[in-house]
């Protein structure tokens, strides 16, 4: 099954309409491998408010502390693959 389309809105952020298939909530084990951080991934936030899915990407300056509120909140989401 393929992804929904990307859309992009009136400030130039990316995202997806719907969940895309293939797409599960996220654990803080998943930004890692062995310790090291999986720069360059791909994961979606779904904030409270909104209906869509926000496109990001873990970057070397991403921290767990940015990512922990989404997480304790159910609103990170990572592909299965």
């Amino acid at each position: 099954m393929n992804k929904p389309e990307v859309k992009t809105d009136k400030y130039g952020w990316k995202f997806y309409e719907s969940l895309p298939h293939g797409y599960r909530l996220a654990e803080m084990d998943d930004f890692h491998i062995n310790g090291k951080k999986k720069t360059g991934m791909e994961y979606l936030i779904q904030r409270g408010d909104q209906s869509y899915f926000e496109i990001h990407h873990l970057g070397v300056g991403t921290r767990s502390a940015k990512l922990k509120p989404f997480l304790d909140n159910n609103m990170i989401f990572v592909s299965n693959s």
